[in-house]
Parts: C-alpha cells; sequence; structure tokens
C-alpha cells in the first residue's frame, strides 16, 4: 500500500506539524540531475566508478533519458511501431547532492522512487548502499545510517537492460508501447519519520457485518520497548464527514507488530461499485510522548466473490465490458503516474459504456488504481509476464513472486482492484503459475486470482479470462448477419469466463493523427504508409479509406459486443480494442487513438446503444430479405444497471433510409431483475409492400432511455429483365473482346480472374504482425456513383454485402493509375496496392463494367447479389448513364483478365505436371 502521510505547514522542502509534533517531512528530489550514460557498463569496475566521480551532462527527473534527449539518435523509420527519437539500453548513471537538516537526526530515513526502470542501485557518498529491480510499483530504500545532517551525493544507477530471460511482447519492458525507457517517471522523494511509526494500514470490508477490519502494521526501530496511543478516525471520502473514531493503548515491544481492529460502518454504510464509487478514508495518527506519526488510506466498502459463472460484487452478479491498456503513450514513451491523467482515460472508457479495463501483461501506477476508485472502474493487473517456457529460470520465478507481492501490498486497498492474473498467454509449467496465485490468495482475499491470461486453466482459478474453454471459442472477433446465436454452451465452466480480446478488427490509419506526436515517440511508419500510399497514386483516397474501414470496425464492434451480451452466462470480454495499439505491427482496431481520443467515427452515446449496463438486443435470422418474406424479431434485454427495471413499454419502428416509418408499433415488457439477460417479446413485419431495394433501420426504445437499432435490406422478389443493347458475359474470352471491339456496352460477372479472394470483414489485429490472406483491411464503396442508384449503399461495406464479399475477387489494377474502382478493396498500409471488385472503363470504342464475383454458388440465397446484379444490367442498359470517365486499352484488359480463362490455363497446368511425372 502507499500510505499517504499526513503534511502540515511547508517551509524549504520538507514539512512539518505547525503545532510542533511532527509527523513526516518530507525532501523533493524532482529537479535537474547530473547525469550520464554507462553503455559499456564500466560505471561500476575499479578505476572507472562513476558513483565516486562529478558525474557531466545533466537530466531532468522525474523523466526518462528519451525525455532528456539522451542516447543514440535514430533515423530508423520502424514500420511495426512508433521511432523514438533516442534510444537507450543499458546502465544511466544520475546524480545529486542533498541537504539534510539537523532536526532529520534520530528520524528513519526513508528515499521513495516511483517507476524506475529497470534495476535500481543507490549510492550513498560513494558507496552501494541498496537496489531493487521493481517493475510495477515503487522502489523504496531505507537510508536512515548513510543521510545523516549535512550534505550527501546521491547517486543511482538505473539498468533497462533485461534481466531474466522475458519475452519482447509483455507491455512492462516491451518497444512495442511504453518502450523499454531508462529512468524515473514518478514521485521522488526523501522522508523523515519518527522512529515508532505506522508501518501499514490494511482495511478488509466485510458487507455483511457493516465493518472494516484494519490491519495495521506498527514499527519500533528504537531498540526498546515503549508504549504509545493509536488514534483512528474513519471519514467519508467526499464529504469529510466522520463515521467512526476510537483511540486504544499500544504496547510497542517487538520491531514489528500487527494491530488489528474492527471499523463499525454503521447503518448507513455505503457501498463502492461502478455506479457509486463510494469512498471511505482511515486516518490513523500514533503518538509516543511528544512524537507522532499520522497516515491516511482510501478504501471502499465492496467485496468481490466467485459466482457460477460470474463475478460477484457486494452480493450480486456483475459483467464485465472491458478494454485493454497495453501501455501506450504515444508522448511520453512511460505511463503517466498522475491521477488527472488516468481520470481522463477512465472517464472516456465510462462514456463508452465499459465498465472494466485489463491491463495486459502490466501494472499501472498508484494513480490509476487511484483514479479508478474515483471513476468507479473494476481493474485487472498483471505482472510483466507473457512467457513460453514457465519453470525454465528460478531467478524469475523468484522476481516474478516477489513483483506479485508487491502488488498486492502496494495496491490492495484500493476497491478497483478486482482481478489479478499472473499475465498474457502464457506457455510452460503451469503448476509455477497456479503456484503463485495461491501464494496470492493466501496473502490477500480482497481480490480474485487467475494464473495466466488464456492457454491453459488451473484448479486454482476463480475466474478464467480466454479464447477457449474446453467447450469451445468464447471469443468473437467478427459478427455475421444472423444474431440468433449466443456463447452460452461454450461458457458453461466451473468459472466464470471472460472472452479475451475480443473484436481485433483493423482499419486504415487516419494520416491526420500524425500532428498529434509531439513527443518522444515519432509516426515514422505513417510516413512509410503514407509515402506508398502515394507513390501508387492513392493518396488524395487516404481519409476515404480510413472513414470506410473505420466505419466497418464500428459495425463489427456493435455486433461483437452484442453477441456477448446475449450469452446469458458470459462473464464478460474485454475488447481489443477501444483505443489503438502503436506496435506489433500497428494495429488500428479502437474507434480511439493512441492517446484515447475519439477518431470522430462513432459517438460514445451511440457506441453506448450497444455497450451499457442497459441494452436493448435483437434476435433475426438474416439482414437481406426479399418482399416476399416477412421479418421476425424477438427482442431480448441485457440488464446489469443499477437496479431492477419495472413493467415498461417497448415501441419500435422500421423506417426506410429517409426516415419515414413503414411500420410501428409497441408492446408492453414485464419487469426485468438486474443482472439477467431476459426476453421482451417477438415483432413480425410483411415486407411485401416495400416494392424497390430499400435499406430499413428497425428502431426500438424502452422506457425513454434504452434504445437501439439495426439495419436491413429488402430486395423485390423478382425483378423485369432489362432490355438494352449490351453483352452480358460471365468469362472473359474471345467474345467479349470481340463485342468491346466492335463498340458494345458489356456488363462481366465473373470469378474467373487472378485476384485475392475478399472478405466481408477486415484483418484480423493488424496485417503486418499476422500475414494471412486476404490481407485486405476493408471496403471502399463509390456510394454516389450511378449503378448504386437501385442498389442502396453507404461507402462502407455494410450487411448488405456480405453474400458479395465473401464471394468476390479483388484485381490488381495498380498499374492502371487513372482508374478508380467502384467496389475497392483496401489493401494493408504496408503495401496499399489498388485492388478493384467492380470497376469500369472504356475499351476501344466499347465500354466494359466488370463484377469480379461468383454469381452462381448459392446464388438463390443471396439477394443482395441478385440485387446488384439487376443494378448493374440496369446501369449497362441505359447507353445515357454508362459512361466510363477512364480508357483502357485491349491489352491492359487482356493483362487483368489473361486471354485464356483461368479454367483453360489450370487445365492445360495439370496436362503438364502429368506429363512431368510420366502419368
Amino acid at each position: 500500500m502507499k500510505l499517504q502521510h499526513l503534511l502540515f505547514a511547508s517551509i524549504f522542502s520538507f514539512y512539518y506539524s505547525a503545532a510542533g509534533a511532527q509527523t513526516v517531512m518530507q525532501y523533493d528530489l524532482s529537479g535537474t540531475w547530473r547525469f550520464q550514460l554507462d553503455p559499456m557498463g564500466f560505471g561500476k569496475t575499479p578505476g572507472s566508478e562513476l558513483y565516486q566521480a562529478k558525474l557531466a551532462e545533466t537530466i531532468t527527473l522525474p523523466g526518462s533519458t528519451d525525455t532528456g534527449g539522451k542516447g543514440i539518435r535514430t533515423t530508423a523509420r520502424y514500420i511495426d511501431r512508433l521511432t523514438r527519437q533516442f534510444e537507450y539500453c543499458g546502465m544511466a548513471w544520475y546524480q545529486r547532492e542533498v541537504v539534510i537538516p539537523e532536526n532529520w537526526a534520530g528520524k528513519v530515513i526513508r528515499m521513495n522512487l516511483e517507476r524506475c526502470h529497470w534495476e535500481t542501485g543507490v549510492y550513498v557518498d560513494g558507496e552501494l548502499v541498496a537496489w531493487d529491480e521493481r517493475l510495477s510499483t515503487p522502489n523504496r530504500f531505507d537510508l536512515t545510517k548513510q543521510l545523516t545532517p549535512g550534505t550527501h551525493t546521491i547517486t543511482l544507477c538505473i539498468d533497462n537492460r533485461l534481466k531474466y530471460p522475458m519475452d519482447h511482447w509483455n507491455h512492462g519492458t516491451t518497444e512495442y508501447t511504453q518502450t523499454n525507457w531508462n529512468g524515473v517517471v514518478g514521485e521522488m522523494m526523501l522522508e523523515a519519520i519518527e522512529p515508532v511509526y505506522i508501518g501499514g494500514m490494511d482495511i478488509y470490508p466485510d458487507i455483511k457485518d457493516r465493518k472494516a477490519v484494519l490491519k495495521t502494521t506498527l514499527m519500533n526501530v528504537t531498540g526498546k520497548g515503549t508504549e504509545g496511543t493509536l488514534h483512528l478516525v474513519v471519514r467519508e471520502k467526499q464529504s469529510g464527514k466522520t463515521v467512526y473514531e476510537t483511540q486504544q493503548k499500544v504496547a510497542l515491544a517487538q520491531p514489528e507488530q500487527q494491530q488489528e481492529m474492527e471499523l463499525p460502518m454503521g447503518k448507513n454504510m455505503k457501498l463502492w461499485d461502478e455506479f457509486h464509487p463510494f469512498l471511505y478514508e482511515v486516518t490513523a495518527r500514533l503518538t509516543v510522548g511528544e512524537a507522532e506519526h499520522a497516515c491516511s488510506e482510501t478504501f471502499g466498502m465492496r467485496q468481490v466473490e466467485q459466482g457460477a459463472h460470474h463475478i460477484r460484487l457486494n452480493g450480486r452478479d456483475i459483467h464485465l465490458r472491458g478494454a485493454l491498456d497495453c501501455a501506450a503513450f504515444p508522448l511520453t514513451g512511460y505511463p503517466a503516474t498522475d491521477v488527472a491523467s488516468w481520470k481522463r482515460i477512465f472517464q472516456t472508457v465510462k462514456s463508452y459504456g465499459l465498465n472494466h479495463i485489463r491491463f495486459h501483461s502490466w501494472c499501472p501506477p498508484e494513480a490509476a488504481f487511484t483514479a479508478a476508485d474515483e471513476v468507479g472502474l473494476y481493474l485487472q493487473a498483471e505482472l510483466p509476464m507473457w512467457i513460453k517456457d514457465v519453470g525454465k529460470s528460478p531467478e524469475r520465478r523468484a522476481f516474478f513472486e516477489n513483483e506479485m507481492r508487491a502488488i498486492l501490498r502496494e495496491y490492495g486497498n484500493h476497491p478497483s482492484f478486482l482481478l489479478y492474473c499472473n499475465g498474457n498467454e502464457n506457455e510452460g509449467d503451469f503448476a509455477v503459475l497456479e503456484d503463485l496465485i495461491r501464494k496470492g490468495q493466501s496473502l490477500d482475499n480482497r481480490h480474485l486470482y487467475s494464473a495466466s491470461t488464456a492457454r491453459t486453466h488451473v484448479a486454482s482459478d476463480q475466474f478464467y479470462v480466454s479464447h477457449v474453454t474446453q467447450k469451445g471459442g468464447i471469443t468473437v472477433y467478427e459478427g455475421i448477419p444472423s444474431t440468433m446465436w449466443d456463447k452460452r454452451k461454450e461458457h458453461d465452466i466451473d468459472v466464470p469466463a471472460i472472452a479475451h480480446e475480443s473484436g481485433q478488427r483493423c482499419m486504415y490509419p487516419n494520416f491526420q493523427e500524425m500532428k498529434k506526436y509531439t513527443g518522444v515517440l515519432q509516426p515514422r511508419n505513417f510516413e512509410v504508409y503514407r509515402e506508398r500510399l502515394a507513390r501508387n497514386g492513392m493518396l488524395h483516397q487516404a481519409d476515404d479509406f480510413f472513414r470506410a474501414t473505420g466505419a466497418h470496425t464500428v459495425l463489427q464492434y456493435k455486433e461483437v459486443n452484442e453477441s456477448l451480451l446475449r450469452t446469458p452466462n458470459s462473464a464478460g470480454f474485454q475488447l481489443l480494442g477501444l483505443s489503438d495499439f502503436p506496435g506489433q505491427g500497428c494495429a488500428f482496431v479502437g474507434v480511439l487513438d493512441a492517446f484515447w481520443e475519439s477518431k470522430g467515427l462513432v459517438s460514445p452515446e451511440k457506441f453506448r446503444e450497444s455497450c451499457a449496463p442497459v441494452v436493448l438486443l435483437a434476435r433475426f435470422p438474416k439482414r437481406a430479405y426479399t418482399n416476399a418474406e416477412k421479418l421476425e424479431v424477438q427482442f431480448d434485454l441485457y440488464q446489469y444497471g443499477a437496479q431492477d427495471m419495472r413493467p415498461s413499454k417497448l415501441k419500435w419502428d422500421l423506417q426506410t433510409e429517409s426516415g419515414a416509418s413503414y411500420q410501428q408499433g409497441s408492446f408492453r415488457t414485464p419487469a426485468v431483475d438486474v443482472a439477467s439477460v431476459d426476453s421482451l417479446g417477438k415483432i413480425t413485419i410483411d415486407l411485401s409492400k416495400v416494392e424497390q431495394p430499400t435499406r430499413m433501420v428497425l428502431k426500438a426504445q424502452l422506457a425513454d432511455s434504452v434504445r437501439n437499432e439495426w439495419n436491413f435490406w429488402v430486395y423485390p422478389q423478382t425483378q423485369p429483365e432489362v432490355e438494352g443493347d449490351y453483352v452480358y458475359a460471365t468469362e472473359y474470352n474471345d467474345q467479349v473482346r470481340e463485342a468491346l471491339k466492335n463498340g458494345k456496352r458489356v456488363l462481366l460477372v465473373t470469378d474467373k480472374v487472378a485476384g485475392r479472394k475478399t472478405h466481408f470483414a477486415s484483418h484480423f489485429w493488424n496485417p503486418i504482425m499476422f500475414n494471412w490472406d486476404p490481407m485486405i483491411v476493408g471496403t471502399l464503396i463509390q456510394d454516389r456513383h450511378p449503378l448504386f442508384r437501385n442498389f442502396p449503399t453507404q461507402a462502407w461495406a455494410d450487411w448488405q454485402w456480405w453474400d458479395i464479399l465473401n464471394y468476390g475477387r479483388a484485381v490488381d489494377l495498380t498499374e492502371l493509375r487513372n482508374l478508380t474502382p467502384l467496389v475497392q478493396s483496401i489493401d494493408t498500409y504496408e503495401y496499399n496496392q489498388k485492388l478493384g471488385i467492380v470497376f469500369e472503363a472504356k475499351v476501344g470504342s466499347g465500354r466494359l463494367l466488370s463484377l469480379c464475383l461468383d454469381a452462381v454458388s448459392r446464388i438463390q440465397e443471396r439477394p443482395a447479389t441478385q440485387a446488384l446484379i439487376h443494378a448493374a444490367r440496369t446501369y449497362v442498359a441505359d447507353d445515357s448513364l454508362f459512361a466510363p470517365a477512364v480508357s483502357l486499352q485491349a491489352y491492359e484488359v487482356d493483362a487483368l483478365f489473361g486471354k485464356q480463362s483461368l479454367q483453360e490455363k489450370s487445365q492445360k497446368e495439370s496436362a503438364a505436371v502429368k506429363q512431368l511425372l510420366n502419368q
């Protein structure tokens, strides 16, 4: 825990009580330090001892070598991450003088250094006196013997080399997000306290009996027994109202002893949760003679338990709607240590309907827990562990155990600290991981524990975050047109199961974001992507690519989130992500950028329609209908609000794209208990009055405050034949070439073309890390083109494109600089090829419209594909409307499709292989 020592009037840089009874005095160590890099590590060797020399350079602390402009100035342009302006890995030395006042004599003197990275040695007046290797908590060094009144030189040696065999991915040390920086970035302080003092306070809430158990550690380093008085006051944090006050005599016979007391919280006790983050503060004052030490701790009255399928808080099930924090800090390259910065992030998270953050393979500073306490957010903290050979290194194992103990000790009182996990996707000896959490459970029962996020579920797990359970996959990465499904079978295991890293739909980068990078990290990868896009003649489309792929990601996250809200026994999900991940290839997967700021793709209010404590859900079999069908919808309610919902009325309205009502209605809904997913009722809508291809929006509202909507498309069951002087072809062959040569209009619908097989959903995570086909991050549609007059669409791929894009092919049109596809697959930002699914051109005296898609397979189940082809026929048949602006030569079209069909080519290749094998 971090004790909040009571400070009084300030004199110079230390503090004392105006009444004369000293409690704690502090000496601020922030400011200018002398400095020297030691890349060869000679500073500890005889004859080169830097701790005995006066260092020549200067640097400002708190800060890092990066913020100080120290290290190797980089010229590299990494495409898989942001680039540090200055890189350094090794020993670095920091030095300054301190003047210890006379009234510090006889005090216990500690030096607190928050967020050193990584191993830290402390030298006083040229002698090594202490070292530590904490990554997740402050380093606290006892310098009582060394810092006598007078002037002293403090020298720090900080070494950010990896001490143990660690995977390069974990977010405590990775270059890919916060960077492997060197320095001290949080509070830096000397403090002097009485030799009889309060060493720590742990508060264990007991909401059933309306009390808290306070375990106070009392320290006596005088070497002799004494007596004192311990005075306790519990107050409401917000109002300052006193809840309980007491004092008692204490005998202080041992160097360290624990005093346990009960704190009655009264009949008006207030609980802490996401809706009411009510906080208390306990202040302890230890008086021994004229000396006094006082400190305080903030806590919340909350109790977390393992339920059958859910985590339980204060006696009720909760459902975690979470996102990941992967330690991305683009301006500083290291985590913020102030409460205001974290409150901004957490308030943004809550504004998007989430109630949970998982710190992926790292643990944040104290300020993050404090901010979450105040905002009302549930946190999962982890060790900096993401390794594939657990159990292979005893030294590393000891480091992780010490790190876990330090996390529990430092942050255990925070009510927001609900969940602890060892780390991410570990592999190896899980007995070692299980041993860790068993020790954690015995040390501190105020949290729930899990051995590893994903890979293996062990018996001691109290929750399990994973892609899969033994019953199947629980993570949803992309939606499908039907919502008549959920993941209840897969979630039905012996502990609460939380979907790991859901979503992960990649979009195109926003080059306008580059101007935000004014700190230690530069977006040189963005520069490379932009240059390659310009080289291929598409820089003018950059913003369109970003907007179209971003809209598709928003669409996917609505379906991903709702699928897991539909699952009644789901314990929650952890979305990857709400914000971008600027490493591992650069995963532009967030509706927020890496600064936790909006990209302008979706408002918090709109996002909350499908991700909030209370959400209207709809179950239906598909998105594209004919007017001979009926739209049947089952409404459900995800209800994890603050209280039960009373009987109400659900109003619904099926509207056309113009906003006109096609049909509307309402029905009474039953009461819905909190912590449940319940059915509300069904509706059936006859679509026979829809005469033209139409995008329709089903809007629903419950109790005037809960609303949601879903898009559908309705097409005529039968369409009239399109008459006209044009050629319809399903293969590029001599007849097509002859028709074009003779000035004919040609509609070519074929998938017999060399190109990438397209896919409705955008790429998973990012295409640089996962080089998987089809290497496409989205689809851009020229929605104002006359082709789409009879096929309603927006500029991105909404659900009517499902049965088109999953049967399509994207042709490489990069060399045809003047040609812009009407339907364009957006290539990866690493390569930026021009990929066309639908395009048109003048070819000689003829005109060609090409739809590169399969128009045969399961075509009766694909009404949108049928409608698109009919719209294309209508467009091509209109001699005045069909007017391609770009001309291609016949040989250029031949090069796209080949002078022989793929089938003919395949047959010849097969014959050649048989001849080679003498078959």
